[in-house]
C-alpha cells in the first residue's frame, strides 16, 4: 500500500535495479482484486439531523480504489449512497470531489445484503465521506466495509538471494522500454516465485516532491515574490 499511494497510475516510474543497471520486466494485470478493511467512523453531518455520513480513512493518498462493498443489517430501506472527498484543486481551494454514486436497496427477503458501489475515479487523499439521507426514516447501520484495490503483478528475472532495488515516486518519469516485452508469453508462463518490498526509503529529497501536493507553492517562490513586493513599496514611498 506504501508503494501503491506513491507510484503512478500507469506504473510508469517504477524502475528495478541491480548494481545500479536496470533489470527489464513486464506488467501483469490479473482479473481479481485485492481488499483492505479501513477505519471507519460514524459521525453526524453538521446542520442536517437526517442524514448519515461513515468516515472511511486509508492508509494513505491516491490509492488505486476501484470500488467499495458493505453490508447492513437493517432489514428493510432504500437510500442514495455518495461516496466523496474533499480534495483541492490546482489554486490550492478546497472542493467536493464525487467518486462515485448510486441507490441501495434492501427487503427483507434479500439473500445477499452486500452492496458495492464502482468508483468513477480514484480518489486524491486518504480520507473518504460515505453519506446518505434518511428523510423521516430510522439511520441504516453499516458494517464490514471494505475497498479493493486491482492487483498488478511485476514479473521480471533475477537470481535467488540477490540484493534489487525497487525505485518509484518520479511524477516526471515516463513508461521504460524494454525488449522484454517480445518474450512476454513465455514468462507469464513460466514458474514464478514471489518476492516482498522491504520497507520504503526516500533516498534525496527533490523539488517535484516538496511541491507534489496542490496550491502549495514553493517557499522559494514566495519568498521572492514578497521581497518583490517590499523592494515596489520602499521605491514608491521614495518617489
Amino acid at each position: 500500500l506504501d508503494i501503491l499511494s506513491e507510484v503512478q497510475a500507469g506504473f510508469a516510474d517504477v524502475r528495478i535495479l541491480r548494481d545500479g543497471s536496470q533489470i527489464p520486466y513486464v506488467l501483469e494485470h490479473p482479473s481479481f482484486s485485492q481488499s483492505y478493511v479501513p477505519t471507519v467512523t460514524l459521525t453526524n453531518v453538521p446542520k442536517n439531523s437526517q442524514a448519515s455520513r461513515w468516515i472511511i480513512q486509508l492508509p494513505g493518498p491516491n490509492l488505486p480504489v476501484s470500488s467499495l462493498a458493505c453490508q447492513s443489517r437493517t432489514p428493510l430501506f432504500e437510500r442514495n449512497v455518495v461516496l466523496y472527498e474533499n480534495a483541492r484543486d490546482e489554486r490550492g481551494e478546497s472542493f467536493r470531489h464525487v467518486l462515485g454514486e448510486a441507490a441501495w436497496v434492501q427487503r427483507p427477503d434479500q439473500t445477499n445484503s452486500e452492496f458495492v458501489l464502482t468508483l468513477n475515479s480514484p480518489p486524491q487523499t486518504a480520507m473518504l465521506m460515505l453519506e446518505t439521507s434518511n428523510g423521516d426514516n430510522p439511520p441504516v447501520e453499516v458494517e464490514n466495509v471494505r475497498v479493493f484495490l486491482p492487483m498488478t503483478r511485476i514479473l521480471f528475472k533475477a537470481r535467488a538471494n540477490e540484493s534489487l532495488s525497487l525505485y518509484y515516486g518520479n511524477p516526471n518519469a515516463s513508461s521504460p522500454r524494454y525488449d522484454l516485452g517480445l518474450v512476454a508469453d513465455q514468462l507469464l508462463a513460466a514458474k514464478l516465485s514471489s518476492v516482498s518490498a522491504g520497507p520504503p526509503e526516500e533516498l534525496r529529497t527533490t523539488a517535484w516532491r516538496e511541491n507534489r501536493m496542490p496550491g502549495q507553492g514553493g517557499v522559494v517562490f514566495w519568498g521572492i515574490l514578497a521581497l518583490v513586493v517590499v523592494v515596489l513599496l520602499v521605491i514608491i514611498s521614495q518617489l
